[in-house]
């Protein structure tokens, strides 16, 4: 599926940022910019919307040739902040703009023909008789303006935002016995952004809520090997009574070309470190005499689990007191299957967003194209649902309007 959302997002960049650049360098011309330097213009928007994304295809297709181990990697320092970075701040001023430039454009064409002006007239016109056209100045004016509203306000929100985390705490349950404390981490990503210095702070503001056990929806890299023995070194510093426990995630298929060897070495690193990766397995503790089992599912983009596999695992678990389900994906086809048969249901994977444009007036989490939990705590029949934010980025090293997350949670049985 996640080709599709792909092809349809390279779709809507090409057309709405051909419109956009359009639009802006007939605002330039009307406010009597000189045509060289218009091209100018015309050019670096181009490279800036297009260039990013053919280089990484055209790499992509040169390794799959020359049969290389790993994938060519942009998510490093320089090719981030000279690629990766320009390109989704190119996209989001586009992508923001657009609906605000259409609107322009409608009112423009009002006007024109409340003054009944052809377009064939308008179009003729010169450059200079645009520019004593009060209408077409003030249509470039606002052009201008809204293009540069968020060329400036994206990146500063950006910015005031970075490392932004929130630790939150949920109460399930009203017994009186001392609860079970769980943190949930998910999408730490380690790479050179969020590096284990990072990952050691966060550890850090986990432990200090002092668990009794920690899970994790996985993800522990972003992609490449590089950061498999970081990540588990730093993973080991998460403190708790029962340990930490993990599903995996995507990016645990992403270190090399061959999945199957990404996965075993991520395993075997964080189990060299304490940290137990599970795959459609079950674990079960006890808490001043209630039973918890928990369900580890491997469900996400490399792996969907099947129908019979779930209900088999779900199934086993039904005697207990508590039953949890830990997943890194959660979409309606899964919440289906786990309603009304486990207690709570802990997943990842959305980064709550990570990227959520403006459209119109306030800001709209894309990851609702995908599913419906996106960010926070949901109910489903009995069935608790909580999706963590994340901690650290994909693809790009920027969170937009999308602060990452913890999660504490105090089981009261």
């Amino acid at each position: 599926m996640w080709f599709v959302f792909l092809a349809a997002g390279l779709l809507l960049v090409t057309i709405t940022g051909l419109y956009a650049r359009r639009r802006l360098a007939t605002a330039l011309a009307e406010l009597g910019v000189r045509a060289r330097r218009i091209r100018i213009v015309r050019w670096a928007v181009g490279w800036l919307l297009f260039g990013f994304p053919i280089l990484v295809f055209v790499t992509i297709f040169a390794s799959r040739l020359l049969d290389t181990a790993t994938l060519p990697r942009f998510d490093g320092m320089w090719a981030s902040w000279l690629l990766a970075v320009p390109f989704v701040w190119a996209v989001l001023v586009v992508l923001q703009a657009t609906p605000w430039l259409v609107a322009i454009d409608l009112a423009y064409l009002i006007v024109r023909r409340r003054k009944g002006l052809p377009a064939a007239v308008v179009r003729k016109r010169s450059a200079a008789e645009r520019c004593r056209c009060p209408a077409s100045r003030l249509r470039a004016i606002a052009t201008l303006g809204v293009l540069g509203v968020f060329a400036i306000y994206t990146p500063v929100r950006i910015a005031v935002e970075r490392d932004a985390l929130r630790v939150r705490h949920h109460v399930l349950g009203a017994s009186s016995a001392p609860p079970l404390r769980i943190a949930f981490v998910a999408d730490v990503q380690q790479d050179v952004h969020t590096d284990g210095d990072r990952a050691r702070e966060v550890y850090a503001l986990v432990n200090a809520a002092k668990p009794d056990l920690v899970l994790s929806g996985g993800d522990w890299i972003n992609t490449g090997p590089d950061a498999i023995e970081a990540a588990a070194e730093a993973a080991a510093t998460l403190h708790s009574r029962l340990g930490t426990y993990s599903v995996r995630g995507d990016h645990e298929h992403f270190a090399y070309v061959d999945r199957d060897r990404s996965v075993a070495e991520i395993e075997r690193a964080m189990r060299a470190h304490g940290i137990a990766m599970l795959n459609n397995e079950v674990k079960r503790f006890e808490h001043h005499g209630k039973q918890i089992t928990i369900v580890f599912l491997n469900y996400n983009y490399i792996h969907r689990t099947d129908r019979e596999t779930i209900a088999a695992l779900v199934a086993s678990v039904q005697d207990a007191d508590y039953k949890i389900a830990v997943t890194h994906q959660l979409d309606e086809a899964l919440v289906a299957q786990l309603e009304d048969k486990v207690d709570l249901v802990l997943a990842g994977h959305t980064h709550g967003g990570q990227v959520n444009p403006v459209v119109g007036l306030v800001h709209v989490s894309l990851a609702r194209l995908e599913t419906p939990y996106v960010d926070g705590r949901y109910q489903r029949g009995r069935t608790t649902i909580l999706v963590t934010a994340g901690i650290g980025t994909s693809i790009v090293p920027i969170r937009y309007a999308s602060p990452g997350s913890v999660e504490i949670l105090d089981l009261a049985l």
